[in-house]
């Protein structure tokens, strides 16, 4: 750290420090057994290991109790270990949990989430977003004929080699060059395979126009991770347009959006429809999984039989088991029966979030401000960003000891600072939340950093 720490961080360290001396052991007895990823998804002011977790709360191993921003990076719609869910796991304990054959109940989650998405005519389990994004490359590639994959600056698909392909920050903003995350990943992919596109430019359209005859796909989140906005509906509903214009498919990466901004996810949320749709694990109440679902025509290389050239090849032996089946069934149902209330109550405490924070910065001419689609949120320490280009100049300083005084007030938020609210957070946990808020933000003042 390059920084000089002001009077106010001193103290909030010393009292994260006194707080978990039972982390801290755990991470130094972890050493070089436990390596962590490129992306700082768990770094946290301190080193932190949870015990337990419960609604809209997690407990360390030191014993201290803390409201929860991370809901598991994302699927915890529900909060942790909705009792629904919790049950049925249990009931499907006593039958069985891993098979490799089908089970009876992929077939009641797939016609959950057809029930959701239309567009969703056939589905295909996998253990995670990472395999969802990957076989719907390779579906789209097996179905188009075509091999070129684009994605959009400031994107986010998973830690396969093609979904680690983002956009050189040197790079024209309207014209995007594409670089990869960390070592490992080969240039071929870069080079020969991938497009990126600028984000909410219709310079995007005049890219997929031009490659249109060697694209296979264009895959966008309905909100990006880094920028979460909720007035994109147009840009997406034009995407789809040029797309279908340019047979080129659309994929929608509903991993973070899926049953969290509405029961029909960012397909209901913004009006669209994509060929094809990935989930994750909020479609199983948290635990491990990940679909691809599309159009029953774009789908159709997967119903190929053994050795059929024109089929395509998935693999995954806990793929489809049936106590995340179970689990999955159970959350759905439940968010299905009670959409009309669920889906109000986290936009409506989403956006008084953002509200309540961004009118105290305003109020200070502090640069920082609180962007949200519905009960998704990033804090950034700058005024004005609209899509990741607008990220290079952040006020780092100030955005790392935040979130040392918002641990140290009892607020977590996951290391890469993307956080959600859940229907377990009431209003007087989001009320707490912004209290927390604010005072971290005039910690950070007081130390003379924003």
């Amino acid at each position: 750290m390059n920084m000089t720490v002001g009077a106010k961080g001193k103290a909030a360290r010393e009292k994260l420090e006194a707080m978990t001396p039972k982390s801290r052991e755990l991470h130094e007895r972890s050493g070089d057994l436990l390596p962590v990823e490129v992306v700082p998804t768990f770094e946290m002011p301190t080193p932190l290991s949870i015990h337990s977790a419960e609604g809209a709360h997690v407990t360390d191993v030191d014993g201290n109790e803390y409201i929860d921003l991370t809901m598991g990076a994302g699927p915890h719609v529900l909060g942790h270990r909705p009792k629904m869910v919790e049950d049925a796991m249990h009931e499907q304990l006593g039958k069985a949990w891993h098979l490799v054959l089908k089970n009876d109940r992929q077939l009641e989650l797939a016609e959950l989430i057809r029930e959701a998405v239309p567009a969703a005519e056939r589905t295909v389990f996998c253990n995670s977003g990472t395999e969802a994004t990957m076989y719907g490359m390779r579906v789209a590639r097996a179905f188009t004929g075509k091999e070129k994959v684009a994605v959009f600056d400031g994107c986010y698909h998973g830690a396969h080699d093609y979904a680690l392909i983002k956009a050189d920050p040197g790079s024209p903003r309207s014209a995007p060059t594409g670089t990869v995350w960390g070592s490992g990943v080969p240039s071929t992919i870069r080079d020969d395979t991938m497009v990126v596109l600028p984000y909410d430019d219709p310079a995007a359209f005049d890219l997929i126009r031009k490659h249109r005859d060697e694209l296979a796909v264009v895959l966008v989140q309905p909100v990006q991770n880094s920028v979460p906005r909720d007035d994109v509906g147009q840009f997406l509903k034009e995407l789809a347009e040029v797309c279908k214009e340019c047979g080129v498919l659309t994929l929608l990466d509903e991993v973070v959006t899926g049953f969290r901004l509405a029961w029909g996810g960012g397909c209901e949320y913004f009006g669209i429809e994509g060929d094809l749709m990935t989930f994750g694990k909020a479609l199983a109440g948290g635990m491990p999984v990940g679909a691809l679902s599309g159009r029953a025509e774009v789908m159709a290389p997967l119903g190929k039989p053994w050795g059929d050239p024109d089929g395509v090849f998935l693999g995954g032996t806990f793929s489809g088991n049936p106590l995340t089946m179970a689990a999955g069934v159970a959350a759905l149902t439940h968010m299905r029966d009670n959409k009309d209330t669920i889906y109000p109550y986290l936009n409506e405490q989403g956006d008084r979030l953002a509200k309540r924070v961004n009118a105290f910065c305003e109020e200070r001419q502090m640069g920082a401000q609180l962007m949200n689609a519905g009960s998704i949120l990033y804090m950034h320490f700058k005024r004005g960003i609209e899509t990741s280009r607008d990220l290079a100049d952040e006020n780092h300083d100030a955005e790392r000891e935040f979130y040392v005084h918002l641990m140290a007030k009892g607020v977590i938020v996951p290391g890469i600072h993307l956080f959600f609210l859940s229907t377990a957070h009431t209003p007087e946990d989001v009320d707490a939340v912004a209290d927390a808020f604010c005072a971290s933000l005039q910690d950070v003042r007081e130390d003379g950093l924003i």
